[in-house]
């Protein structure tokens, strides 16, 4: 699963990637709050999405803006801040989402806890940004976003069994546009990443 991530000398990478893409709409959010933080589920963070999603899927532009960590929980208190990759498309609640409307939720990294509750961080070797793949959906005027999960590759398998699945910064759009890849981003083997014991600890005490 993932259910911390964090920005950490985050803006100017951002930024550099926005430009790299051609990111045409940032909201005043995107341009005021992108700090050094953690972000926890149901707080406000920087999603990458289709500047006109429900007009269906054609290479088009990007926008990058403000929504909320977990989907409203239907059946039980709560948020769903992660999906199953291998089942996400099946399910009532994101068929819809993952057909029209896939998102890239970027940070400098996540965190994982162990069984014995020690935490540890995850980065991408020589990157100082890591694309999460997700998907999002309004709810009361507002657009929240869960995060796809896969089986863990060697880099976390002895942290935890689940891994976020994670996008190329040459592949932001074909992720968002191109249903015909849809399969190979799910299915695919994840990326090594680096893993480093992280002092810092925090209880798991998400607030929700």
């Amino acid at each position: 699963m993932c259910c911390r991530y964090y920005y950490e000398d985050f803006e100017r990478e951002l930024r550099e990637l926005m430009r790299a893409e051609a990111v045409v709409q940032l909201s005043g959010f995107v341009q005021d709050q992108i700090a050094n933080r953690d972000i926890f589920p149901s707080q406000s963070a920087v999603s990458i999405h289709a500047v006109n999603p429900s007009d269906g899927y054609h290479t088009g532009d990007l926008g990058a803006s403000e929504m909320k960590w977990g989907f409203t929980n239907p059946y039980k208190k709560g948020l769903i801040i992660n999906a199953r990759s291998e089942t996400a498309r099946e399910k009532n609640l994101f068929a819809d989402s993952m057909a029209r409307r896939r998102c890239v939720i970027p940070a400098s990294g996540f965190y994982e806890w162990d069984r014995y509750k020690a935490r540890y961080r995850f980065t991408l070797p020589g990157d100082k940004l890591i694309l999460l793949a997700g998907f999002f959906h309004e709810e009361q005027g507002v657009n929240r976003y869960t995060i796809l999960t896969t089986d863990a590759n060697e880099s976390m398998i002895k942290v935890h069994d689940r891994m976020p699945v994670l996008i190329g910064r040459d592949e932001i759009r074909p992720w968002i546009y191109d249903n015909s890849k849809l399969s190979g981003f799910l299915e695919r083997k994840q990326p090594k990443l680096i893993c480093e014991q992280d002092s810092g600890q925090i209880r798991m005490d998400f607030g929700i």
